[in-house]
């Protein structure tokens, strides 16, 4: 069953002054996440709203329709004509958002990078992010545990070159896989796309037999992997651990699709980014760079306290 998912209107943001802030009007946050219909993304903005709300603060939520600087820029270029007094932003490219969040931050608008970054962050007063190195590492370690003994082929099956994020699980992951002793074939890029991820997987299943496992950077790759194996009839011998704890990603869990998936810690990310852009805007002190963990969501701990909070959702926890 395909779910559809949309991020959280800007319009039913809380609004409001708190006390501490009456000498002043209301800071305007905008955060422009990586995609729309992304529960991950979903999360973050909860974390947004929550520091925003406990510090009188307003947020403007815009979201493009597909993870591509094509689609994300028009967008922020619109927000800066805005004059919001910051930006929270996950770039789409490491590269191609740096002119335009340029230009915000020399207009005097303080921008925070979340989840991804760029290549040159200076223009930024923080980042915030998962450490998707140690993440990689840690899907390769579930990778191995799962196939023991056994020795074969390994695919990563990656969103696109420049995204710092997926860049860096791809890092992690091929570095401790490695030291597993498998065999791990040269990563592939999906573009983002359920089918393209399919015909990864399908080819790479026929001109290596012997694939064992496969690790996704992100949901579409997983759904796409899945698929792929199935056709083929090779999801049981063919083990995948991926970065997916939306309600799609969980129900592959449950469905045995999936041996694993690395959960990372978005809501966090988001707090902490909107924390931080208030922080820049009072004068108080900026933590140039935060990094946040990540746990293990398997079939059998998903009801843990310790995962099941962290499950990506469109559904904002109450503090």
């Amino acid at each position: 069953m395909k779910l559809t998912y949309r991020l959280l209107s800007g319009a039913t943001l809380v609004i409001g002054l708190a006390a501490a802030s009456a000498a002043h009007a209301e800071y305007k946050l905008a955060f422009i996440p990586g995609v729309g219909g992304d529960a991950y993304y979903g999360s973050v903005q909860c974390g947004i709203e929550a520091a925003a709300k406990a510090r009188g603060a307003a947020v403007d939520t815009q979201a493009p329709k597909s993870f591509d600087p094509a689609a994300q820029i028009p967008i922020l270029e619109a927000m800066i004509a805005k004059k919001p007094d910051a930006i929270v932003i996950a770039p789409t490219d490491s590269k191609a958002l740096f002119a335009p969040l340029k230009k915000a931050a020399d207009q005097g608008i303080k921008v925070v990078l979340v989840d991804t970054t760029l290549e040159d962050p200076s223009i930024a007063v923080s980042e915030v992010s998962s450490d998707n190195v140690e993440a990689g590492k840690v899907a390769a370690a579930e990778l191995a545990k799962v196939l023991g003994d056994k020795k074969g082929s390994v695919l990563t099956v990656n969103l696109s070159p420049g995204v710092t994020t997926t860049d860096d699980r791809e890092k992690g992951f091929a570095e401790a896989i490695k030291a597993a002793g498998q065999n791990y074939l040269p990563q592939q890029f999906s573009n983002n796309s359920v089918q393209k991820a399919d015909q990864i997987v399908s080819a790479t299943l026929l001109s290596n037999p012997d694939l064992a496992g496969i690790f996704s950077t992100a949901a579409f790759n997983t759904e796409g992997a899945v698929a792929a194996l199935r056709a083929a009839g090779r999801s049981k011998d063919v083990m995948i651990v991926g970065f997916n704890a939306n309600p799609p990603g969980i129900d592959q869990l449950k469905k045995g699709q999936v041996f694993a998936q690395v959960v990372l810690k978005p809501y966090d990310e988001g707090k902490f980014a909107g924390e931080q852009a208030l922080n820049a805007l009072e004068g108080k002190p900026v933590e140039k760079q935060i990094l946040t963990g990540s746990v293990v969501a398997t079939k059998d701990n998903l009801e843990s306290p310790e995962v099941s909070k962290y499950l990506y959702s469109f559904t904002c926890p109450a503090e």
